[in-house]
């Protein structure tokens, strides 16, 4: 009989051991697809961080150009000169003074 429960023990041990061992190799898994998780949000994260750099310098080239290009609109309003004579302007006809200088057309 002291076999047989010798055996039995041994017999148990080894479930629990071989459970214990599974549980180990799942934990691993787990692990490795948490650690390549963790390596795609790191090259990610890098590639963000150069996306950002990129969007700063071209936010610095537009602001440059936006002021180069109101700039030539200023002058190109002042180049076209005063604006022409419409119908809301009731002048006494060929005989009534030009406009100040420096109007610029209606927008």
């Amino acid at each position: 009989m002291g076999e047989l429960r010798a055996g039995a023990l041994l017999t148990l041990v080894a479930v629990a051991l071989a459970v214990v061992i599974a549980g180990l190799f799942r934990l691993v898994a787990v692990l490795d697809s948490a650690e390549l998780a963790l390596r795609r949000l790191a090259a990610e994260l890098r590639e963000a961080r150069k996306a950002v750099a990129a969007a700063g310098e071209l936010a610095v080239t537009v602001e440059r150009d936006a002021a180069r290009g109101q700039a030539a609109l200023d002058r190109l309003a002042e180049l076209k000169g005063p604006a022409p004579p419409g119908p809301d302007d009731r002048g006494a006809g060929p005989v009534s003074l030009p406009r100040r200088p420096g109007r610029s057309w209606p927008r």
